[in-house]
């Protein structure tokens, strides 16, 4: 599988997961490493900035060459005022790659009120040409229509009932924002692609073009 139909099946994964799931820093030199290539004494803390993640990173190759497109980073562009701007409990984030070296790179989140523990949020990075190669090449999802952020076209789709993303193009890479809900009946599909565009709208700024 080519990596745009692998990044594909991995975003609706990831949104899988993120829907059913429930209730070091470097020195200038070190910086300066190459990520993709790892080392018994060294696995990357931190985001291109010095900011480090949220979780203890075991992965060498979290950053590799299917996701280095763009330095943005959601694990630490999520900050603690801009998650209690969402409704998200900045102690629940992780890691949203499952093995190393895996396409996608992010995190996820719960919802902080219990009364929510059925939402779940995502935001990853995957290299991808563009907003429109990518809906062009994944017609099967429910397209909805496009919305412009701070100037920018921004991607709108379902997964099904209870799942709904976000597609923002940041330089070589795409910047896939979800929220999924577990539980029946399923909120309005308006409703969770709401959450998806506010999570989205939240970050935007941070988010290189």
């Amino acid at each position: 599988m080519g990596n745009r139909g692998l990044f594909a099946a991995l975003v609706a994964l990831a949104a899988f997961s993120a829907s059913c799931s429930q209730p070091g820093d470097l020195t200038p030199e070190s910086a300066q490493m190459d990520s993709t290539r790892p080392t018994e004494s060294y696995v990357r803390q931190t985001d291109s900035h010095g900011l480090p993640l949220p979780f203890v990173n075991k992965m060498a190759k979290r950053w590799n060459s299917s996701n280095d497109g763009s330095p943005y980073e959601p694990c630490t562009a999520m900050d603690e005022s801009t998650a209690a701007e969402l409704g998200l409990d900045p102690g629940s984030v992780k890691d949203a790659a499952k093995v190393d070296g895996q396409t996608l790179r992010g995190c996820e989140w719960r919802y902080i009120d219990p009364e929510e523990w059925s939402w779940s949020a995502y935001q990853m990075v995957a290299d991808y040409d563009s907003l429109a190669d990518y809906k062009n090449l994944n017609p099967t999802f429910n397209w909805l229509e496009s919305q412009n952020l701070e100037s920018r076209s921004v991607g709108v789709a379902s997964l099904n009932s209870g799942q709904c993303f976000t597609y923002v193009q940041s330089l070589d890479s795409g910047v896939v924002s979800g929220v999924g809900y577990a539980g029946l009946p399923n909120p309005p599909l308006a409703e969770i692609c709401q959450r998806a565009i506010d999570l989205t709208e939240a970050t935007i700024d941070k988010i290189p073009e």
